[in-house]
């Protein structure tokens, strides 16, 4: 297999710095002690510990995968070492809070490592992903008896968490939970069975921490009388140390299309009716508890899938660069000439190029928003950026896992056959990131939730502060030159956009069935309007750049900036339009969808 880990630490520095200016968080108290340089630094060491710990594994870990013998799931070579590093380096709670063992960073930097360790190698980063979402609803719920035993070791990397959720019968409906926990001597005796559970089983760490929904005995049904466990595999003494197995096992793993080297498992709780459990925060509230982790897994899952789509551009960028393959069309070049030379090659290349920085600018402006929420004094600002943060998680989440296996789609369609062949990873970044519109919640719940929830709630005020938001966009920008053409464009677009949110919220009101077979088109529109927004908020940055710098014609940083200009105008100015004929879509009166019969698809 060719390299495979590719990164522009400039691209990301630029989104952080000159556009979202992330060194002002530094201002808040709880980050005063740090600094932009901080930051900045941060980020450099990310991508040097990505490329030399997490990079050389990717093929390693597709090569050997993981193995499943008697209830035991063994990683594939180097795995365990690995996953030991990042707690001793402090990746697996870099945003958390010193107290046990974090170090204290911004929270949007974890969607930034996120992005960086993922595109190295994303089998290895789900057990530590996993691990820190685990552990910070410890913190964040448990009790502080929980916090004492299981915190500190989860984010030293000692242990690993993961949260078990689906079962066989209760995939999204988590309503039909048949996980069962009784009452027994302070604390709870768990049975039942939990499917597609990731990390749930290996040997990379002696104990592994399992956040459970169950059902207390006489609980109310459906997901009010849901409650939230923690279940170790081996059960902690009093002392801290390890004492016997918690019968909890392993009965499979998964054979999957991709992610070969992430276990996907089934574990069986209680088998022997000996499965304790410690509850984790209020009874009946485990749905609650577990969506703080969710939440933050649906943005860290867009994170997730912009990192392969980002390492599958630059393999195939490299790959059109230098692969030599036909003749120049205008004869500017004699003989035969790199594919890059080809208009064809040259519409995916850029494409890709502007939809990785898009996507990527609009998941690190969500999580940004996670930080301006939680942090600012200013309870209108908190408040504001909260509703941001609400509105925007879906779309991130959705439209994000769609167009990033797109981008990988299309990079395999730049090399041709040999995109198709194990010789490059590209085939392999397809397979793997398919999952992504899968996990936490599929397209068609975040857009169920996008138009049934998010522009509904508190009365519209979500929808209105999110189109606030990109209004003043475009007051800020409004004497721009450059972009005077795509800024108007992009104005039609955004009005257009919220007269069609109004007609289908309006809809899902009277006509909930028709309005949610076009809900899927609405969140890809949403997408198209933002990844547009932030393109172009790129774009006019650079444009100063460039007006601001004396810069030789051949500098890096002014093809640089000349690469954001190119990219904000190609894209908005042939997106765009096809967003505005799909919203039309939206509130045609056919109802074929609904009206059907089964019997006739």
């Amino acid at each position: 297999m060719s390299e495979h880990y590719k990164i522009r630490e400039e691209e990301l520095l630029f989104i952080l710095n000159e556009q979202l200016g992330y060194g002002d968080l530094c201002n808040f108290e709880r980050y005063r002690e740090l600094s932009p340089d901080t930051l900045d630094m941060l980020v450099t060491e990310a991508i040097k510990f990505a490329k030399g710990v997490f990079d050389p594994l990717q093929s390693v870990g597709e090569r050997n995968g993981t193995k499943y013998k008697n209830g035991q799931v063994y990683l594939a070579p180097g795995f365990k070492e690995a996953f030991k590093l990042c707690g001793e380096n402090g990746w697996i709670a870099a945003v958390r809070d010193t107290t046990y063992g974090g170090q204290g960073f911004p929270n949007m930097m974890r969607i930034v490592i996120s992005d960086i360790f993922s595109g190295a190698c994303l089998c290895l980063h789900f057990i530590s992903s996993l691990t820190h979402g685990a552990g910070h609803l410890i913190e964040s719920s448990g009790s502080e008896e929980l916090k004492e035993r299981f915190v500190s070791k989860m984010y030293g990397g000692k242990w690993s968490g993961t949260m078990a959720l689906t079962e066989p019968d209760a995939g999204s409906n988590l309503a039909n939970i048949k996980t069962i926990a009784k009452r027994e001597n302070g604390h709870f005796k768990i049975k039942g069975t939990k499917q597609f559970i990731t990390y749930a089983e290996h040997d990379a760490t002696e104990n592994i921490i399992q956040l459970l929904l169950a059902r207390i005995e006489g609980a109310p049904e459906g997901v009010r009388g849901l409650s939230l466990f923690v279940i170790p595999k081996i059960l902690v003494n009093q002392d801290g140390t390890l004492g016997k197995p918690n019968d909890v096992v392993c009965g499979g793993i998964e054979e999957k299309l991709g992610l070969h080297a992430s276990p996907t498992c089934v574990m069986n709780f209680g088998e022997n009716d000996e499965c304790i459990g410690y509850l984790c925060g209020e009874e009946n509230m485990g749905l609650p508890h577990m969506f703080q982790m969710m939440n933050e897994a649906r943005i860290n899952t867009g994170a997730c899938s912009v990192a392969i789509a980002s390492t599958a551009y630059l393999n195939a960028l490299e790959y059109c660069k230098t692969r030599v393959q036909g003749f120049d069309i205008a004869k500017r070049k004699e003989g035969f000439v790199p594919i890059i030379d080809h208009p064809d090659v040259r519409r995916m290349l850029l494409w890709m190029k502007a939809m990785v920085d898009g996507m990527r600018s609009m998941i690190y402006t969500t999580a940004l928003f996670v930080d301006m929420a939680e942090e600012n004094s200013d309870d209108s600002e908190k408040e504001r950026y909260g509703l941001l943060l609400d509105f925007m998680t879906p779309i991130v989440k959705a439209y994000c896992s769609e167009m990033g296996f797109r981008v990988c789609e299309i990079a395999i369609q730049c090399l041709g056959g040999y995109g198709y062949c194990e010789e490059y990873p590209l085939e392999q970044y397809l397979r793997d990131s398919k999952i992504f519109s899968i996990y936490e919640g599929t397209s068609g719940i975040q857009s169920l939730d996008l138009l049934g929830r998010k522009m509904r709630m508190k009365h519209g005020r979500a929808l209105q502060t999110f189109i606030d938001e990109l209004d003043g966009f475009i007051e800020k920008n409004r004497g721009t030159k450059r972009f005077s053409g795509e800024m108007d464009l992009f104005r039609k677009a955004l009005n257009r956009l919220k007269k069609i949110s109004e007609a289908m919220a309006s809809k899902m009101g009277v006509d909930p069935l028709h309005a949610a077979s076009y809900s899927h088109a609405l969140l890809r529109c949403y997408g198209d309007v933002i990844v547009s927004w932030r393109l172009l908020d790129m774009g006019i940055i650079a444009e100063k750049k460039l007006s601001n710098n004396k810069l030789s014609n051949t500098s890096g940083k002014k093809l640089f900036y000349e690469g954001k200009i190119f990219q904000a105008t190609y894209l908005t100015n042939t997106v765009l339009p096809q967003t505005m004929a799909l919203l039309d879509t939206c509130i045609r009166e056919g109802r074929e969808i609904i009206e059907i019969p089964e019997d006739s698809f």
